[in-house]
């Protein structure tokens, strides 16, 4: 039989914490919440005696003793095949956008539709990243044209940010691997980045997605 989800989640607010556990439960998703805590020091107690009893944890990123990037790092450091999925009402935060460097999942906005969790878990677990794009103050961000972006380089720009692979990329878009490998080339040239994660960021703090 399938192994269900092990999640914790980690948020201060009463409300979200209960409707995260709420929607969990009410989800085609099949998984247990193993913990809802309210801290930081709840939450690093917990993730240190319980290491491989976890998937996934939902992280607030503000927490009342301390910032949710302090849990991050422990997680990384304890148990680094757990996935983080940070869930915040300030998703364009300069502290949240950070986080991408921290090899964490997602970032989505608390928002977020309860029937939009399971799907949200479900491409996280696969491997893919997910970030919240809902946010108004995007519409006035810059354009793909601004920074010289063609629609097919979008095109790839997204599926990258979702995980995708050259491999997986090319056959969604009817190319060849090495067609995407030049189209990665010509976004890693445009927006100035060197690696994965800093085409993840600059996307992220341009708006460009």
């Amino acid at each position: 039989m399938e192994k269900p989800i092990r999640i914790l989640i980690v948020e201060d607010h009463p409300i979200y914490r209960e409707g995260m556990k709420l929607a969990l439960s009410f989800s085609e998703l099949k998984c247990t919440v193993k913990a809802a805590l309210t801290n930081m020091k709840e939450a690093v107690e917990y993730i240190d005696s319980h290491p491989n009893e976890l998937d996934l944890v939902l992280l607030d990123f503000f927490l009342p003793d301390g910032s949710g990037l302090d849990v991050i790092k422990f997680i990384k450091e304890r148990c680094p095949a757990v996935k983080v999925l940070v869930v915040t009402s300030a998703v364009d935060a300069p502290e949240v956008v950070e986080l991408w460097n921290e090899g964490i999942s997602g970032v989505i906005s608390k928002d977020v539709q309860a029937e939009e969790v399971s799907g949200i878990v479900k491409s996280i677990l696969k491997g893919e990243n997910r970030f919240d794009s809902s946010n108004p103050n995007r519409t006035i961000a810059p354009s793909n044209d601004d920074f010289g972006l063609t629609k097919r380089e979008m095109e790839i720009l997204k599926l990258c940010i979702k995980g995708k692979t050259s491999k997986q990329i090319a056959l969604e878009l009817f190319i060849s691997p090495r067609t995407v490998e030049h189209h990665k080339l010509n976004l890693y040239n445009k927006l100035g980045a060197k690696t994965s994660s800093d085409l993840l960021k600059i996307a992220f703090q341009k708006g460009l997605l």
